[in-house]
């Protein structure tokens, strides 16, 4: 509490834009960026002598802009930035996050050759059985797993498990193999997560999860890839916008 900066009665600038400019320097700390909670309203009001009512038009402005969020009998803390991925314009998801400035990582890759299911056999147009190359990474920005990804591709393409998958997935697509990916088939909805899933993302089972498949084609609408992917609802939304047909 002592390390919150005092604010200046005497200056011109409205106490509570002072308490509002305090407040948005403490979002940027680690303890509060993290999650942890605000010192109690009557404490802040307390030590900035001001009244509650001042102090509270300064963390309206910030909860207005999604910066900091109140509940009742627990207190203020700074609210967990999710991160929007767009269904209008699709990309790879590393490009995709740049676009964003965020700079992913993979926690863990690997490939290997499989014998898919009927579900993939049916997306990929192939038979059931049949072996195919399969890509597994999980990605974050930070050490905790954020999203997990499956992809299958179809044998047509040749691709080898000796590639270089650090590189943008379909970047690599277009420059070794020259398959340019052109259309994507989207399915998407909300799942609780079980056994593998959870323990892969490091959450408990039962928690929310947005699961999205994804069916990507060529020019021809010949399948290139088939691609499953788990995010963690407490990282992640999905956006569309939609223009109305007159």
């Amino acid at each position: 509490m002592n390390k919150i900066p005092l604010l200046n009665h005497d200056s011109k600038i409205p106490l509570n834009k002072q308490a509002e400019d305090v407040l948005r320097s403490l979002i940027q700390l680690p303890e509060f960026s993290n999650g942890s909670l605000f010192p109690k309203e009557t404490d802040l009001a307390q030590r900035w002598s001001i009244s509650r009512n001042t102090l509270r038009q300064a963390i309206n402005n910030l909860v207005k802009e999604g910066l900091l969020e109140r509940k009742k009998r627990v207190g203020t803390r700074v609210t967990k930035q999710k991160i929007s991925t767009n269904l209008n314009n699709w990309m790879s998801f590393t490009h995709e996050m740049e676009s964003m400035g965020l700079s992913f990582k993979n926690l863990l890759l690997s490939v290997e050759k499989i014998a898919v299911d009927e579900e993939v056999g049916q997306s990929l147009q192939i038979h059931a059985e049949t072996e195919v190359i399969c890509l597994k990474r999980v990605r974050s920005t930070d050490e905790n797993p954020m999203v997990y990804f499956e992809s299958y591709f179809h044998p047509r393409i040749g691709i080898s498990e000796n590639e270089n998958f650090e590189k943008p997935l379909y970047e690599l697509l277009d420059e070794q193999y020259n398959v340019m990916p052109v259309y994507s088939q989207e399915e998407i909805k909300a799942v609780a997560a079980v056994g593998k899933i959870a323990e892969i993302l490091k959450i408990k089972e039962g928690e929310p999860l947005l699961e999205r498949k994804r069916l990507v084609l060529d020019a021809a609408r010949r399948p290139i890839e088939y691609n499953v992917c788990y995010y963690r609802s407490d990282w992640f939304t999905y956006s569309i916008e939609i223009k109305h047909s007159v």
